[in-house]
């Protein structure tokens, strides 16, 4: 009966280390992340996509870039800078065909997946300009303000606005920058050919609403999104 229970426990132990060995051995599951597509076309700061006309206001073009490593589909992120809507389009293949409004500027960036992962990758952002027949000169990209942030909220009554303005042409003549307490401003805070201005005394507890408007030599004019911010 001894032998029968040493045997017994012997054959237990030797059980529960084959499960511990198992245990220990099983492989993690490798998290695979996409990586960066590169885009190729339409080009950064390309003036000249119009692609086939469709109608009398809109064209279509391909939209093409180089796949991105362990990617198993894409989401083209559109950004119309006029209006300052996105949109996002899937694509399996490294090429899409999309509608675009003419004579209108865009922004766009690819975002790579891959299958059985969250892990996402998204490329630079390109700015482009869709032209329309007949146009000579092209109205400047909506400014990207970068101070103050949108939502943020102020340390003190003052602030220096900046933003970075940008044109195909290259002919942008001056700003103007609106700050007020209506959504959109239109109060008058200054005309400047720089990109930054200060903000000047500000109310406590006050939520402002900011924009510029960026002016070229052909009198084109483009407003930026509206930035709020708050101060203390």
């Amino acid at each position: 009966m001894k032998k029968v229970k040493i045997i017994f426990s012997i054959f237990s132990i030797v059980s529960l280390l084959s499960c511990s060995n198992s245990d220990d051995n099983a492989e993690t599951p490798q998290v695979v992340t996409p990586g960066e597509a590169l885009l190729l076309a339409p080009a950064k700061d390309d003036t000249c996509i119009m692609g086939t006309i469709v109608n009398a206001t809109e064209s279509e073009f391909e939209f093409a870039w180089n796949a991105g490593q362990n990617a198993t589909g894409y989401t083209i992120n559109l950004t119309d800078l006029k209006s300052g809507n996105t949109t996002t389009i899937t694509a399996t293949e490294t090429k899409r065909i999309v509608r675009l409004l003419q004579n209108n500027p865009y922004s766009w960036s690819v975002t790579s997946r891959a299958s059985g992962s969250e892990e996402t990758s998204t490329s630079p952002v390109w700015k482009f300009y869709n032209v329309g027949e007949g146009i000579a000169n092209y109205a400047p990209y909506p400014a990207a303000i970068t101070s103050p942030q949108n939502l943020e909220t102020l340390t003190g009554l003052t602030t220096i606005i900046e933003w970075v303005g940008t044109d195909a042409d290259n002919d942008i003549a001056s700003y103007d920058v609106f700050l007020g307490t209506t959504n959109p401003p239109t109060d008058t805070l200054g005309n400047t050919t720089n990109m930054s201005i200060a903000s000047g005394n500000l109310s406590l507890g006050t939520t402002y609403y900011l924009q510029v408007v960026t002016n070229d030599t052909f009198g084109n004019k483009t407003k930026s999104v509206v930035t709020r911010f708050t101060t203390p």
